[in-house]
Parts: structure tokens; C-alpha cells; sequence
């Protein structure tokens, strides 16, 4: 794996991992991460696919974001600004 990736995902929000691995685990797979954008904490590791799965967890917010010059849909950990993205 990546160093970058690698470091990203280590530090990665407890809450998104949790929806991360089983979106993995169905068969979505990880095609990127990014850190300090929107803020200089936030990671967002983006998925290939659309979510497979619908998930809620306490204090992570599901958006439809659906824009073709960002993405899909995410989820939004509130307390560590952390986001997992969707592609279309």
C-alpha cells in the first residue's frame, strides 16, 4: 500500500473505518485519500463504487451530495470532520 494511503487510513476515524471495512468486505474498494481539505484535520478516503450498504452510526451524518465534480454521497464523522466518499 501507498505510504500516503497507508498513513491516511491509520488515522482514519474510528467510526468511518467501521463503514469502510464492510463496505470492503461487499466489494467496494479504496481508490483514494486525501487529507487537509476542507480543513487542515480532515481525511477523506474515497470509494469506487456507490455505498452497497446503508449505515447509522451515532454522531455520523449521511449526505447525498450527489454533484459529478465531487461525488456520490458520504458520510461524516462530526467529531473528527473525517469523510468517506462514494463515487458514481
Amino acid at each position: 500500500m501507498i505510504p500516503k494511503i497507508k498513513e491516511n487510513i491509520e488515522n482514519y476515524s474510528s467510526k468511518l473505518t467501521k463503514i469502510l471495512n464492510q463496505e470492503v468486505e461487499l466489494g467496494n474498494e479504496i481508490i483514494e485519500t486525501s487529507k487537509g481539505w476542507p480543513d487542515e484535520k480532515t481525511i477523506i478516503i474515497f470509494l469506487k463504487k456507490p455505498f452497497i450498504a446503508e449505515y447509522r452510526i451515532e454522531n455520523v451524518e449521511y449526505r447525498n451530495v450527489d454533484d459529478p465534480h465531487y461525488w456520490k454521497a458520504e458520510y461524516v464523522d462530526n467529531s473528527t470532520k473525517h469523510v468517506l466518499a462514494c463515487k458514481f
